[in-house]
């Protein structure tokens, strides 16, 4: 199975987000139940600072009901991050969070997983001071291995599989996050640095682009600076090659040349068009040397 994604994680989380807000090709059993996706602090759940992560919520007021998502790529959970879900109460998260009395009547987590590693995410689970359900991901959808959601009706939508073409998950939802390769940051920051251009833009804040980040407003600290980091190295390698006659990058933020501009004023110009292929060597480069540092590793 191919995944646009340099992650399992937002795979998962572009799926679900595409299922509660309609996107053309997805089950729409989710949303005809009423769930919606909400993020919420990492910190919001009582943690201090441990867990970098924003939380994707799927919260239904109609079926009373709210799911924390968490997305497992490895063989083992995290028990830490589970059993702090033990502490929270419905009025600390109508407190706390943007979740309303109707969502939080009742609540669960779960956990996302990869079918190659069923049984010791079960055995994980089954050491947390919850009963998370288990999702896990299949060549055909998505299925419950452990512990179904108390509401029937969303339990029945994954039996006895949630059929997915996983191809078609939507890409446009979170394009990237702080745990992101370098080719996935730039596949999504270099459009936009483009367009800034055709603005006729002399300088554009690296903290500017990150703050339009879809989940920056509710990111802790440390994501927001593993984010910023990222853009700021993909932006750095590509002034240093592949964009070099177009931009800069200093003091924290680019520096467009002239001719950046004027080629970005000029649709269909032979300079545009240059950026564009610059922009697929680019992403060319940066997925060959992900591909080397895995050969590295192994």
């Amino acid at each position: 199975m191919s995944v646009k994604y340099s992650s399992y994680r937002l795979a998962v989380q572009n799926l679900l987000i595409g299922m509660c807000r309609g996107s053309p090709g997805l089950p729409r059993t989710i949303r005809q139940m009423g769930y919606r996706d909400r993020w919420i602090a990492g910190t919001s759940l009582g943690s201090r600072g441990a867990a970098a992560d924003p939380v994707l919520v799927l919260a239904s007021t109609e079926s009373r009901h709210s799911v924390f998502v968490q997305v497992v790529s490895g063989k083992s959970v995290n028990l830490n991050d589970l059993d702090r879900y033990s502490k929270v109460s419905a009025v600390h998260l109508r407190e706390q969070t943007a979740l309303t009395q109707d969502q939080t009547e009742l609540y669960g987590v779960a956990i996302f997983g990869l079918e190659e590693h069923r049984e010791s995410l079960r055995e994980g689970i089954a050491e947390s001071r919850i009963r998370p359900t288990l999702l896990l991901r299949t060549a055909e959808g998505l299925v419950i291995d452990a512990n179904p959601f108390p509401k029937v009706g969303l339990a029945n939508a994954f039996r006895p599989v949630l059929a997915l073409d996983w191809d078609s998950a939507p890409l446009g939802w979170i394009p990237y996050d702080h745990g992101s390769h370098p080719a996935e940051i730039a596949r999504a920051i270099i459009p936009q640095v483009v367009v800034r251009a055709a603005g006729g833009e002399r300088r554009v804040d690296i903290a500017g682009i990150c703050a339009e980040h879809p989940v920056w407003s509710v990111s802790t600290a440390s994501a927001r600076r593993k984010m910023r980091a990222g853009v700021t190295g993909v932006l750095v390698a590509a002034a240093e090659h592949e964009f070099r006659d177009f931009f800069a990058v200093s003091d924290g933020a680019l520096r467009l040349s002239g001719l950046a501009r004027e080629a970005a004023r000029m649709p269909g110009s032979p300079t545009l068009k240059r950026m564009l292929r610059h922009q697929s060597d680019l992403l060319d480069r940066l997925n060959g040397e992900q591909l080397q540092r895995g050969h590295d590793i192994l």
